[in-house]
């Protein structure tokens, strides 16, 4: 049973839903808890957090108006180009990569297929921006360490049936020894199952998954949220998608630790 996520986003940064109307979704859900995580501020991302002293301030005070209901994290979804100002001011962090800096300029890894593309150009095609990529996520559990590793292998987001590029040998060797930095980095990975809507399949991918498995590391189960409306969206197909790895349980958020939860 999901009683808690905390890949959340609201009209706070590029969110549909407000943070009330989320925290009335996950009551109605029959949440414990909740999580929060804006992106942080960038000023190279449009769909980013503008101030986060005010962030706080609206959670902190739907945490007063809902206490005794609901228990709600605040966190952050920190890029790793973008780090928030102080880490003690949040309860959690999810550590993304959605940018690659090239010559000065910040090209965006999953806005859409055209700056998608737009950034296989300017790293110097598709090998290269998939090593670009999986260092970025490598140095970034190395010297950021957050709590969570959002949607580990965002880089064949656009990518269905090989579009701009082959999942083959050489591209699974780049991501299996970066996830193999992940698992050593005591990070907790998530599975976001927004994955589904994009190419059918969560990220982190199957084989992926299967080595986590056989490393005997636990996954978060996270809807990537962007609307009250979604907040359990692809979540059945995600624990499926666990349960098909290998996996009889998962870690989900609860009164402020992790707790391993069945599937």
């Amino acid at each position: 049973m999901i009683r808690s996520t905390l890949h959340n986003h609201t009209t706070l940064c590029d969110g549909r839903s407000t943070p009330e109307a989320m925290v009335r979704a996950a009551v109605a859900a029959g949440f414990s808890d909740l999580g929060f995580s804006a992106h942080s501020p960038a000023p190279f991302d449009a769909g980013s957090l503008r101030s986060e002293a005010a962030y706080r301030e609206t959670l902190l005070a739907l945490r007063q108006k809902y206490a005794g209901v609901i228990r709600i994290a605040i966190g952050m979804e920190q890029d790793f180009l973008a780090p928030v100002a102080r880490r003690a001011d949040y309860d959690f962090l999810i550590g993304s990569v959605h940018f690659l800096r090239v010559d000065g300029a910040h090209h965006a890894v999953d806005w859409d297929k055209e700056r998608f593309g737009a950034l296989l150009q300017a790293v110097g095609g598709p090998l290269a921006a998939v090593r670009a990529y999986y260092a970025s996520v490598v140095d970034m559990v190395r010297t950021q360490r957050p709590d969570v590793v959002g949607h580990f292998d965002l880089i064949v987001k656009f990518n269905a049936e090989g579009r701009f590029f082959e999942e083959d040998a050489a591209y699974r060797r780049i991501a299996l020894e970066a996830l193999d930095a992940v698992i050593e980095s005591g990070c907790v990975p998530e599975l976001n199952a927004s994955g589904f809507r994009w190419r059918g399949r969560p990220n982190p991918d199957g084989f992926l998954l299967r080595r986590l498995r056989e490393k005997n590391r636990l996954l978060t189960l996270q809807a990537d949220c962007h609307d009250a409306g979604d907040l359990l969206r692809f979540l059945p197909e995600g624990a499926e998608a666990l349960r098909q790895a290998g996996f009889r349980s998962a870690l989900q958020w609860i009164g402020g630790a992790w707790q391993e939860v069945g599937l």
